[in-house]
């Protein structure tokens, strides 16, 4: 994809927040491509309850119960709607039954919905400040076996048992995994599809015991601060081009609720920002929103710079 997917919640906490949520981006409908409105500028604050939509990718945990904790700070109702795959989350931001998504890849991820449901949405802007990267990825001691190209999986099938252990069937990265398998001829390789959750369980237990093993997976995500990863060349770029990460809003709800579209607009981190915001939320697995508080009094100046 032209921005592939989906730095830094310990595999634990993947693990856990999978029981709280079920569960990367696209050519977004931003001002500079013509698809979508901006926000309103009504007088109004618009309505005290708002409804977030997450999946278990461990940046949009990061963001969500980031924002959530934010809302609920200015005297804001917010409820989280969960998601194990981007379908459905995305028909519910059109028909407006969830007003905000912090989580769309563009440009090919999850472009696909946006060309669906795009004229019921608005683009809230880019907040991730670095590239997003997605593709497969290998242990760096499988990497120094010579594996270090898509091509070079064909002829060492039988090291990983024929698999690549995937992700959500629906997922963005899910079609472009299997599109990079027929572009590269990989006809003794299979993706598997589970949840993202098992997948990084599977990459746990694998290199922990040094096994071979090839998964779909993203930057930014935090598995490659937990272990030595390496993405395999793509110089097909049947995964694209790296790309970002944008906000997404229902039009209606934006428009009605002028305030807190405006505080999202501004919203921006860095990379460095979103690692030490999963660094804290792992600190405790199994209370991901004692992390956010942590990393909130840490950080509350940035978090103000948004609220003007």
């Amino acid at each position: 994809m032209s921005n592939t997917k989906k730095t830094l919640i310990g595999l634990t906490s993947a693990v856990v927040v999978a029981a709280l949520v079920a569960g990367c981006g696209t050519t977004g409908n931003s001002t500079s491509n013509g698809t979508g409105n901006q926000a309103g500028t009504q007088s109004t604050s618009g309505s005290k309850d708002i409804t977030l939509g997450m999946i278990n990718w461990s940046e949009d945990v990061a963001v969500t119960y980031l924002w959530q904790d934010i809302l609920k700070s200015k005297g804001y109702n917010v409820t989280i709607k969960e998601f194990s795959d981007p379908g459905p989350m995305y028909t519910g931001l059109a028909d407006n039954s969830l007003n905000v998504y912090l989580d769309t890849w563009l440009p090919i991820t999850h472009q696909q919905y946006i060309d669906k449901f795009g004229s019921d949405y608005v683009d809230l802007g880019k907040w991730y400040q670095g590239s997003t990267t997605e593709g497969f990825v290998v242990p760096d001691y499988v990497y120094k076996q010579g594996i270090h190209t898509i091509s070079d999986l064909e002829s060492h099938a039988s090291l990983f048992g024929g698999q690549i252990v995937g992700i959500e069937a629906g997922a963005g990265e899910t079609g472009l995994a299997q599109k990079a398998i027929q572009e590269y001829g990989l006809t003794n390789m299979k993706l598997v599809t589970s949840s993202t959750a098992a997948m990084l369980s599977q990459l746990k237990t694998d290199y922990a015991q040094k096994k071979p093993v090839v998964v779909t997976l993203w930057s930014p995500h935090w598995a490659f601060t937990a272990y030595k990863l390496d993405y395999l060349s793509d110089p097909k770029h049947a995964f694209g081009q790296a790309g970002w990460i944008q906000t997404e809003a229902n039009k209606q709800w934006a428009s009605s609720n002028p305030t807190v579209a405006g505080w999202l607009k501004n919203f921006k981190m860095t990379p460095d920002q979103l690692g030490t915001l999963e660094q804290d939320i792992n600190k405790d697995s199994a209370n991901p929103d004692q992390g956010v508080q942590e990393w909130m009094q840490a950080n509350q100046s940035l978090i103000n710079s948004w609220l003007k």
